[in-house]
């Protein structure tokens, strides 16, 4: 992840320019990298301030970054835009990248797509996540004027430099036939090229075509496959299609305890159809002893998430909206 050995080489070479406090500075950078890839939030935190608020530029982008998630510390969106910006001003692509992600986001602000266009396309020149972010506000017209032309064109570039994110987008676009002619040949090809670079969306994708036979002839085992390859990257849906290949015996053998478990997953997740599913196999007894008290219970919590099936039950059981 941090290209170490090529950072410390410039510092050196800086070092023989302009003295010993270059090499302590490598020094006391290194050290915060190996704490940081320790989990040593508290050391990388201390060696990484220091050397930040001497202009130390990327210090300043880790020490945005350990605010921006809050690791080791209380999340702080004021000091991660502070020194992002100070990083990206000085010309640190992730730091322009994530400044742009911030304003998209409106993270400790009001969302400006304008100011968030700005950074990301000062870092798009090298950056192919920057050029896919890029694409994004152009695909929907949020801070630029709206271009799915424009957006098929960052996305392609994007991808040419490996970008796993960008293929996907690619293949949405030809799936739905936008900046580009509507082509399903090339829309799968692009999810595939995405999925086997470990994009998650895309596995999960490829197994919800091949467990409802959507593009495909189904197939329950790629299915089971490409769930699991998405799972692994803990894409929420997954856990959800897994669950209901459990719950039918589908591609695997049908266990019900598996398949409370993986929906359970999805659902304490945030899966908005998942609980539904769950009330499903109480109130209907698949695998379980009846329970219409239990279904109720989870048949609630999807209808809290206006999934409008659960909400038409919870009145339908209750005689009233939840």
């Amino acid at each position: 992840m941090f290209k170490l050995r090529y950072i410390l080489t410039v510092l050196a070479a800086a070092a023989l320019l302009a003295g010993a406090p270059a090499l302590t500075s490598a020094a006391d950078f290194k050290k915060g990298l190996a704490a940081a890839q320790k989990n040593d939030w508290k050391t990388a935190f201390r060696e990484f301030r220091e050397l930040a608020k001497d202009g130390h530029v990327e210090s300043q982008y880790y020490l945005a970054v350990i605010y921006h998630r809050g690791l080791g510390l209380r999340q702080n969106y004021t000091q991660a835009l502070r020194w992002y910006t100070l990083a990206a001003e000085k010309g640190h692509l992730k730091a322009q990248n994530n400044l742009g992600t911030m304003y998209r986001r409106g993270e400790g602000m009001k969302q400006n797509f304008e100011r968030a266009a700005y950074w990301y396309k000062r870092a798009a020149a090298k950056s192919t996540a920057a050029k896919a972010n890029l694409a994004d506000l152009y695909r929907y017209g949020l801070g630029v004027e709206k271009s799915n032309k424009a957006a098929f064109k960052l996305y392609g570039e994007a991808a040419a430099g490996g970008e796993a994110r960008a293929f996907f987008e690619l293949g949405r676009l030809y799936e739905k036939g936008r900046g580009a002619n509507k082509d399903l040949t090339k829309a799968l090809e692009y999810y595939r090229k995405a999925a086997r670079r470990n994009y998650p969306r895309a596995q999960f994708l490829l197994g919800d075509f091949y467990h409802h036979g959507r593009y495909f002839k189904q197939d329950y085992v790629q299915a089971e496959r490409w769930y699991r390859f998405a799972m692994e990257r803990n894409y929420v849906s997954a856990f959800y299609g897994m669950g209901l290949l459990y719950r039918d015996g589908l591609g695997v053998i049908k266990n019900t305890v598996e398949s409370l478990r993986l929906l359970g997953v999805a659902s304490k997740q945030g899966h908005r159809i998942a609980p539904y599913e769950i009330g499903q196999i109480y109130e209907k007894g698949l695998g379980v002893k009846k329970d219409s008290e239990e279904a109720l219970k989870w048949y609630r919590i999807a209808a809290k998430r206006k999934y409008k099936k659960a909400e038409d039950l919870v009145k339908k059981l209750t005689g009233k909206p939840d």
